[in-house]
């Protein structure tokens, strides 16, 4: 297996944007290649791993990252949901009873990728979730609003999760 070394450095930055040896990388095509093949191990460290080839990556805060949330209906159950729209070029939908982490500077974060990775949201998207949270006097909680319906928030504080790794 070949390993990378800090002449040939990929990092992934705050906003989710990929650098090769301090340039950003502007191939959309090429960075969701990459993701395709992100990993990440037991220490909460990342790679790519592609065949026998390895190529560590510096992950300043999240691989993934929030850009746009779309709130609307299941087409099946008619239910309210919200749509994430990840910097990876995907879309998923967020479950509104998984717990959300508030780190450093009130960054909000969720899991994604099946719950295999967390994802920081951008501020744009930060401040469109926003839009549906509504404080309850009575009970003294926060809580998202869908279409008139209210869902709890289920919030921790705190670092990031152990299996994230500050940068190195």
């Amino acid at each position: 297996m070949t390993h990378s070394n800090d002449h040939n450095e990929i990092l992934i930055d705050r906003e989710g944007i990929w650098y090769f040896c301090g340039a950003e990388m502007k191939r959309i095509d090429i960075v969701q290649h990459f993701y395709k093949y992100l990993k990440r191990d037991l220490d909460g460290h990342y790679s790519i791993e592609i065949e026998d080839d390895r190529c560590s990556v510096r992950v300043e805060d999240t691989p993934y990252v929030i850009r746009s949330i779309v709130v609307g209906f299941s087409p099946n159950s008619g239910q309210p949901t919200i749509d994430l729209s990840l910097n990876d070029g995907s879309n998923e939908r967020l479950s509104l009873d998984a717990p959300l982490r508030i780190g450093e500077d009130n960054v909000l974060y969720c899991m994604v990728k099946n719950g295999e990775y967390e994802a920081r949201f951008s501020r744009p998207a930060y401040y469109q979730f926003c839009e549906h949270i509504d404080y309850d006097s009575r009970n003294g909680e926060y809580r998202l609003v869908l279409d008139h319906i209210p869902y709890p928030l289920v919030l921790t504080k705190g670092c990031k999760r152990q299996d994230s790794p500050d940068v190195r």
